[in-house]
């Protein structure tokens, strides 16, 4: 509200106690990041393991509609790349962006040769206000301009409950319309050419296709380098909403599609089901606590029960 950038981390438990905080971000178009750790629940359940399964939370969290991103690193050069692009799209949109890592990824540790580190400072999106200024003015792209307080002359008004375009309370249908209008048009400062594209691994002429997300990302791409097998490839999806456009042309390639997941309901094959209509053919879901090992793997794309 300030003009600071902001972040919060917790994990999916201290995520779930705090779920008004984003609805509120939602209608008062605050930037806000959100980076949740996931660890096996519900409730407590294994606060020391490692899972994927709160994605359907921060896809949900909150109540009413309104446009969020989801990215989702699998590695620790993604991680840094992903929270800087966290940042830049929260205030590009003016809405709150999630980071999902597991327990597995944030207990990981090696050497890299070089992060992804920014080559310049990060844009202003704050604008010094007029006299007559309106903190929720309409807009082509659904993006206000943003003003904070005492950065020029006019009045930034924060209100919770449906307001108009100066951010006073209404109850009024067709500025109710307007304003919703307004703010689920800014999923495309998310989507489209902004989204993190996807990336392909392994066979260029597929016939089986893996899509996975997160931490499971080196483990399948080494599998497949000790697998002899040219049919298969590994589709990473470092942002997993809004869908890249990418992600539906290279599925809708493969003549079999499985998806891998850290969890016991396959919930990123579901939401690409719900945005695409293309839906997997196999699932390989591990939920115990524990990553996938590359041993999983390598038995999982030979036909063999996991290890």
């Amino acid at each position: 509200y300030a003009g600071g950038r902001a972040m919060v981390t917790t994990s999916g438990g201290g995520f779930a106690l705090m779920t008004e905080g984003v609805s509120l971000a939602g209608i008062v178009e605050s930037p806000m990041v959100i980076h949740i750790a996931q660890r096996p629940g519900p409730g407590t359940g294994l606060p020391t393991r490692t899972e994927q399964g709160d994605l359907d939370l921060a896809l949900c969290a909150g109540h009413g509609e309104f446009p969020r991103a989801i990215l989702a690193p699998g590695t620790l050069e993604d991680a840094v790349l992903c929270a800087a692009l966290a940042f830049d799209m929260a205030d590009a949109a003016q809405t709150p962006v999630f980071i999902l890592t597991d327990q597995y990824l944030l207990d990981s540790y090696y050497d890299v040769a070089e992060l992804p580190l920014p080559k310049k400072p990060p844009a202003s999106h704050i604008v010094e206000t007029a006299a007559d200024y309106m903190r929720y003015s309409y807009c082509e792209d659904g993006v206000s301009p943003r003003g904070v307080p005492g950065f020029g002359q006019g009045i930034v008004r924060s209100d919770s409950d449906e307001h108009d375009e100066e951010g006073v309370i209404t109850e009024d249908a067709d500025v109710r319309i307007a304003m919703m209008d307004k703010r689920l048009g800014k999923f495309a400062r998310l989507g489209g050419e902004h989204a993190l594209p996807p990336r392909l691994y392994g066979a260029e002429e597929y016939s089986r296709l893996i899509v996975g997300w997160g931490s499971t990302c080196d483990t399948v791409i080494e599998a497949l380098a000790q697998v002899d097998d040219g049919q298969t490839a590994f589709l990473y999806c470092p942002q997993v909403f809004p869908v890249p456009d990418q992600v539906a042309d290279l599925i809708d390639k493969a003549e079999e599609l499985v998806f891998i997941e850290n969890n016991a309901t396959g919930q990123f094959a579901r939401l690409i089901h719900r945005e695409t209509g293309l839906a997997a053919d196999e699932h390989w879901l591990k939920y115990d606590g524990l990553p996938f090992s590359v041993e999983d793997v390598v038995a999982l794309v030979n036909g063999e029960a996991l290890i």
